[in-house]
C-alpha cells in the first residue's frame, strides 16, 4: 500500500468517526431533552394510541387526516371541560373544607387513641397502658410530606406539561402512521415481521390497557359515590372519586384511597369507620374478583415484582404520573423483549 492509499485510509477512517461522534453528540442530546420531557411524551404516546381508531373512523368518512385530528381533538377538550366545569366547583369546595378540617387531627386525635385504649386495655397487657404516643410527631409524619411538598414549585412544569403535551399529541396522531412507516423502512428484512409483530402487540396492549382503566374508574365510581353517601360521609364526592382514580396505581393505589376515608371516618365518629371500610371492601372486592380478571386481564401481562419495581423506579423518574404509567410502560419493555426473544431465537441469532 503506497503512501497514498494511508492517506486515504486515514482520511476515511477520521470520517467515519466524525460521522458517528455526531450522530451519538445528536442521539445523546435528544435523550437529554426526552429525559427532561418524558412526562408529556408519555402521556402523548399513550393518548395517540388511545386516541386513533377514532382519528382514522373520521377519515373514514371522508374527511383529511388534518380535519379528523382536530374533530377528535375538539372533542377530547370539550368532554374535559364540560366535566371539569360540572366537577371542578363542588369538588374544589370540599376540598378546601377536607384540608382545612385536617388540622384538627393533632386535637382530635389524642382522643380516638384514648378511647380506643379503654375498649381494648381488657384483652392487652398491662404494660401497654404505660406506652405513651407523641401525638404531634405522628401527624407530623402522615402530614409531614403533604406540608413539605413545594406546590408552587411545580406549577412551572405544569405549564410547560399542558403546552407541550398537546403539541406533541397533535404531531403523533397527524404523523403517526408516516413516522411509523419510516421506522418499518429502515427494518431488515429478515427482522421485518418480529417488528411489526411487537408493534401491533405494544398498540393492542395500550388500547386494552388504557380501555380497562376508565371501566375500572367507573365502577368503582359508582360504587364509592354513593356508598360513602348512604352511610352519610362527609366529603363523600371528593373521597369517592379519589379513591377510584389512585387505585389505578399498582398495589399501593387501594391504600392510597383508603387512607383520607378512614381518616375522616376517625375524625367524624358517629362509628362510620366500620361502614366506610365496609363500602371500600365492596369496591376492592368488585375490583379482584371482576374488573382486574375479566376486564384488564391479557392486557398488561406483568409479573408482581416486576410491576412493583416499574412503579418505585417511575416514581422516582417522573413522580406521581410515572407511577400511573409504569404498568403499561413496563408492559411494553417486558413484551418487546419476549417477541424479540423468541424471534431472534427463532432466526438462531441468539
Amino acid at each position: 500500500m503506497d503512501l497514498h492509499d494511508k492517506k486515504m485510509d486515514l482520511a476515511t477512517h477520521g470520517v467515519r468517526i466524525l460521522f458517528f461522534a455526531l450522530v451519538i453528540v445528536f442521539l445523546a442530546s435528544l435523550l437529554y431533552g426526552l429525559k427532561e420531557l418524558a412526562v408529556p411524551f408519555s402521556i402523548a404516546f399513550l393518548l395517540s394510541i388511545f386516541l386513533n381508531p377514532a382519528v382514522d373512523f373520521f377519515e373514514g368518512l371522508g374527511i383529511n387526516r388534518v380535519l379528523s385530528v382536530m374533530v377528535v381533538l375538539l372533542l377530547l377538550v370539550g368532554g374535559v371541560y364540560v366535566i371539569l366545569a360540572l366537577l371542578i366547583p363542588p369538588l374544589t369546595a370540599e376540598a378546601q373544607k377536607f384540608a382545612a378540617e385536617l388540622g384538627q387531627l393533632a386535637n382530635i386525635l389524642p382522643d380516638l387513641i384514648q378511647s380506643a385504649r379503654e375498649k381494648l386495655e381488657f384483652i392487652l397487657p398491662d404494660t401497654y397502658r404505660t406506652i405513651k404516643i407523641d401525638i404531634p410527631w405522628l401527624v407530623d409524619l402522615v402530614l409531614g410530606p403533604v406540608k413539605d411538598s413545594n406546590l408552587l414549585a411545580s406549577i412551572p412544569n405544569l405549564i410547560t406539561y399542558s403546552i407541550i403535551t398537546p403539541i406533541v399529541l397533535f404531531i403523533f396522531l397527524l404523523q403517526g402512521d408516516e413516522i411509523f412507516r419510516g421506522v418499518m423502512a429502515l427494518v431488515p428484512n429478515r427482522f421485518f415481521e418480529m417488528t411489526l409483530l411487537i408493534t401491533h402487540q405494544i398498540r393492542y396492549g395500550i388500547v386494552s390497557y388504557l380501555k380497562g382503566l376508565s371501566i375500572q374508574i367507573a365502577i368503582l365510581s359508582c360504587i364509592f359515590i354513593p356508598g360513602f353517601w348512604i352511610i352519610d360521609l362527609p366529603y363523600a364526592p371528593v373521597l369517592a372519586l379519589f379513591a377510584a382514580a389512585v387505585n389505578i396505581i399498582p398495589y399501593v393505589g387501594p391504600a392510597m384511597g383508603a387512607a383520607p376515608v378512614v381518616a375522616v371516618a376517625l375524625l367524624t365518629g358517629n362509628g362510620l369507620l366500620l361502614p366506610a371500610l365496609i363500602v371500600i371492601g365492596i369496591g376492592q372486592g368488585v375490583d379482584n374478583a371482576f374488573t382486574q380478571p375479566v376486564v384488564l386481564a391479557r392486557s398488561v401481562d406483568v409479573h408482581p415484582i416486576v410491576a412493583v419495581l416499574a412503579v418505585i423506579t417511575f416514581q422516582q423518574w417522573m413522580g406521581f404520573v410515572g407511577m400511573v404509567i409504569a404498568l403499561p410502560l413496563a408492559g411494553i419493555m417486558v413484551m418487546t423483549i419476549q417477541t424479540m426473544y423468541r424471534s431472534l431465537k427463532s432466526f438462531g441469532v441468539i
